[in-house]
């Protein structure tokens, strides 16, 4: 059994998770951001792509257009304006 831990052993842990849970939520911020910027993209590919998108996903169409908004590039717009 390992021994009972001391304050500065339990402070150094409890940084250590915090730091690694810091580390995690921005990755995955990072990860969701780059997956619906890709959805962006693709959803333009045919005509029926965001339904086909959503399908797969398993959720609705509607969904997919405020995600693919939500993380959309403010550098570059994925797809032009229709008139």
């Amino acid at each position: 059994m390992p021994p009972r831990p001391d304050e500065q052993a339990r402070t150094e842990l409890r940084d250590l998770v915090a730091k690694a849970s810091q580390h995690r939520d921005a990755e995955h911020d990072r990860v969701e951001t780059e997956f619906w910027q890709t959805i962006d993209a693709l959803q333009s590919s045919y005509h029926g792509a965001q339904q086909d998108i959503a399908d797969v996903l398993d959720v609705k169409r509607n969904q997919v257009l405020r995600q693919t908004k939500r993380y959309r590039s403010t550098d570059t717009d994925a797809r032009p304006t229709e008139r």
